[in-house]
C-alpha cells in the first residue's frame, strides 16, 4: 500500500500552536493543546527523573495534569462551528488500549455500530450538539497512529449544514460511504464497511500524525550526539548558484552564543567574516538536548572554479577545524558526483559515505533520493545521521529530497527543511526546499518531493525543463515510477509525457530496498527516448524484493545491502557505476549523446 501525502501538508508546528480565532471559550483558563503540552513536559522534566518519565502510564498523566491543561486537552484538539444542531459520530480504533479520557465525560455514548477500513475496526461513539461550537479532545497520551476520525450530520436535515470555522485549518472532507478514505496522508486506506444509518454524513478526514500532539507515554527520547558549545554537524549545500555561492550550516548549543564564519581563498591571506542566520530549534521530547541553534551562512559573489577554506567560531571562542570547498566551474567541464539512496541514519551507511568520498575525492557533490533518517520528526535521528557522516559533509555539498520517512504521518518534512538550506525555486511556498532545481556544468538536476501532490508539481516541472536547457537532465524523486514491487502509475501517467518531451536522461529513486536499473524507456514503453530509471537504497537491505512478474522493464535487479553509485558526466557520455560497501563494482552502464 502506498504511503504518500495527497493533500497540502499541515506542518507540526502550525498544527500544534495555531488556535482558531473565536474558538476559545470565555473562561480564562482555556489554553491551546500546544501550550498545555509545553507546560506539562516542562513540569515533568522538573519533577521526574529519566526512569520516571520512561514508566509513565495513563493514570500517572491524568493525575499530573492541572485543571486548565486537562481542559485544553479535552476541548481544543478539534474545534468547529455548526449552523444547526448536529449528531457527531466518532470512530475510535478498537485496538487502542486506552479510551480518550474525555470521551465519556463529555457525553459521548458508545453504540453497537462499527466502521472498518483495510487495517482497523472502529467502534462508533455518538453525541448530539446544539448550534455553535463543537469541541473535541486529544486522541490519547500514547502514539496510536490510527487516530479517531468523525462524521457529522444535521439532526433535522432541513437546511444545508454549514461547518465554519474549523481548527485545524485545511480540513479535508469526504462523504461517509464505502471507498472514502479516513486519513488524508494515506489515500489508499479506504473505508470498506459503514453502517447504513451513517451513509452520506460529512466525514472529517484526519492525519495519523495527530497522535503525536499529546504523546507522553513511551515518548521521551535521548540523543547520542548532544550539542555543545562548539559548532558541529557542519554541512555544505547550495541555496543559490553552484558557481558563485555556497551555503554552510552547523549546529550549536544555545549557550555557545552568536556564531561567525571566517573564510578565504586557499593560498591567500585575506580573510572575510560572515555572521550566522541563527534560529532556535526545539524537540520537546528530547530529554538531554531539547533546544539547539541551527546556524546558516550564505556566501555569495564567490569566484567560480575556486577553492575556499573556512572555519566556524562561536562567541565563547571555540573554533572548528579548517575545511575547504570548491565552487563549480564557469564553463562546461567533465565532473562526477555520488548518489546515495535510503540511508535511515544507519551508522554503517554513514561510514560508507565517508569511504566513498575518500575513494572519489573528485566528487563535486552528493545526491540523496530521500529517507535520510528513520523518523524525520525525531531530532535524535538527524543527530545520528550527521554523526554517521563525520566531517564528510563539511567539504562536499549534499543535495537531497525528502522521502516518506523524512516526511512522516502527514506532518510534513519541516525538520528536513530546518536542517538543510536548499533553493526556493519550487512550484510555490509550500514546496520551498523540498522541490527545487540546480545546475552544475552542462547538467540540470530536478529534485522533486514525491511525498507532496504529484499534479501540483507538473506545471513547474515542465516550465523548468523548458526554461533551463541543458545537455544532461537528471530527475531525483524518492518513489520509483517503475519498480517490481509497486509501480507508481500516477507518476507515470502525469510525468512521462513531459520526461519524454524534454528528454530526461536519468531518474534516480529509492524507497524499495533493492537495486533496479531499467532498460532504456524506448525498449519497454511506447517511446523514442533512452531515459533510464534506477532505484537503490544505501542502507541494509530487506531481502530481495524484486519480481519480474509486473513487467519486462528491468535490465538488472539485485538484492540491496549497503551500496552507492558514482556518476560521471562528460560532454557526450553519462556513466553510472554501482558499488557495494567494500568498493566492489556491482553494475555499470553508459548513456551516449
Amino acid at each position: 500500500m502506498k504511503n504518500k501525502l495527497s493533500y497540502p501538508l499541515l506542518f507540526i508546528n502550525l498544527l500544534l500552536s495555531i488556535c482558531l480565532v473565536g474558538c476559545q471559550p470565555n473562561h480564562v483558563e482555556s489554553i491551546s493543546v500546544d501550550t498545555a503540552m509545553d507546560s506539562i513536559v516542562s513540569r515533568l522534566y522538573l519533577e521526574k527523573d529519566s526512569e520516571d518519565l520512561s514508566q509513565l502510564n495513563h493514570r500517572d498523566v491524568l493525575d499530573f495534569l492541572r485543571d486548565e491543561e486537562k481542559d485544553a486537552l479535552a476541548r481544543n484538539y478539534w474545534v468547529f462551528g455548526v449552523n444547526q444542531p448536529v449528531r457527531v459520530s466518532l470512530m475510535r480504533d478498537k485496538a487502542q488500549k486506552e479510551i480518550p479520557f474525555w470521551l465519556s465525560e463529555s457525553g459521548f455514548q458508545l453504540t453497537e455500530m462499527v466502521v472498518k477500513n483495510e487495517h482497523a475496526t472502529y467502534e462508533v461513539w455518538q453525541k448530539h450538539f446544539e448550534k455553535g461550537m463543537v469541541r473535541l479532545g486529544i486522541n490519547g497520551f500514547d502514539m496510536h497512529r490510527p487516530v479517531y476520525f468523525i462524521s457529522v450530520t444535521p439532526i433535522e436535515k432541513i437546511n444545508p449544514l454549514e461547518i465554519d470555522p474549523v481548527f485545524p485549518e485545511n480540513q479535508q472532507f469526504q462523504t461517509m460511504e464505502e471507498g472514502a478514505f479516513t486519513y488524508h496522508d494515506w489515500d489508499g486506506l479506504k473505508i470498506k464497511e459503514v453502517p447504513a444509518s451513517m451513509i452520506g454524513e460529512i466525514l472529517f478526514t484526519t492525519i495519523r500524525g495527530r497522535a503525536r500532539e499529546a504523546h507522553l507515554l513511551d515518548a521521551f527520547r535521548r540523543t547520542e550526539f548532544p550539542s555543545g558549545n562548539h559548532a558541529d554537524q557542519l554541512l555544505l549545500t547550495w541555496e543559490g548558484s553552484a558557481r558563485y555561492s555556497i551555503s554552510i550550516q552547523c549546529r550549536t548549543n544555545p549557550q555557545a552564543g552568536n556564531v561567525s564564519l571566517e573564510y578565504w581563498q586557499k593560498g591567500k591571506a585575506q580573510k572575510q567574516i560572515s555572521q550566522a542566520e541563527q534560529f532556535l530549534m526545539e524537540d520537546r521530547l528530547l530529554v538531554n538536548d531539547r533546544y539547539i541553534n541551527r546556524n546558516t551562512f550564505r556566501l555569495d559573489s564567490l569566484l567560480p572554479n575556486t577553492v575556499y577554506e573556512y572555519r566556524i567560531i562561536t562567541e565563547n571562542g571555540n573554533s572548528s577545524d579548517v575545511f575547504s570547498f570548491k565552487t563549480a566551474p564557469d564553463s562546461i567541464e567533465d565532473f562526477s558526483f555520488l548518489w546515495f539512496g535510503d540511508m535511515h541514519n544507519d551508522m554503517k551507511t554513514g561510514g560508507m559515505y565517508q569511504k566513498a568520498l575518500h575513494r572519489f575525492p573528485e566528487s563535486a557533490f552528493v545526491l540523496n533520493s530521500g529517507d535520510l533518517v528513520g523518523t524525520g520528526l525525531y531530532r535524535n535521528d538527524w543527530d545520528q545521521f550527521f554523526g554517521s557522516l563525520g566531517k564528510a559533509a563539511a567539504q562536499t555539498p549534499l543535495m537531497a529530497v525528502p522521502g516518506n520517512h523524512d516526511s512522516q504521518d502527514g506532518l510534513g518534512a519541516w525538520m528536513f527543511r530546518e536542517m538543510f538550506d536548499y533553493p526556493k525555486n519550487g512550484p510555490n511556498k509550500d514546496f520551498e526546499e523540498f522541490t527545487y532545481q540546480f545546475s552544475y556544468s552542462n547538467a540540470l538536476f530536478i529534485m522533486i518531493d514525491g511525498t507532496l501532490p504529484i499534479k501540483e508539481q507538473t506545471t513547474w516541472l515542465e516550465q523548468t525543463l523548458k526554461s533551463h536547457p541543458a545537455k544532461w537532465k537528471i530527475l531525483t524523486i524518492h518513489f520509483p515510477p517503475f519498480n517490481s514491487k509497486e509501480p507508481y502509475e500516477d507518476i507515470q501517467r502525469e510525468w512521462l509525457p513531459i520526461l519524454e518531451k524534454y528528454g530526461i536522461d536519468l531518474v534516480l529513486s529509492g524507497h524499495f530496498h533493492y537495486y533496479m536499473r531499467s532498460k532504456p524507456l524506448r525498449e519497454f514503453y511506447d517511446s523514442k527516448h533512452q531515459t533510464v530509471f534506477v532505484h537503490s537504497a544505501s542502507t541494509k537491505g530487506k531481502g530481495y524484493e524484486g519480481e519480474k512478474s509486473r513487467g519486462d522493464f528491468a535490465a538488472i535487479e539485485l538484492p540491496n545491502d549497503y551500496m552507492y553509485q558514482k556518476i560521471d558526466i562528460s560532454s557526450n557520455t553519462l556513466k553510472l557505476q554501482a558499488f557495494d560497501f567494500n568498493g566492489k563494482l556491482l553494475d555499470s552502464f553508459q548513456l551516449k549523446k
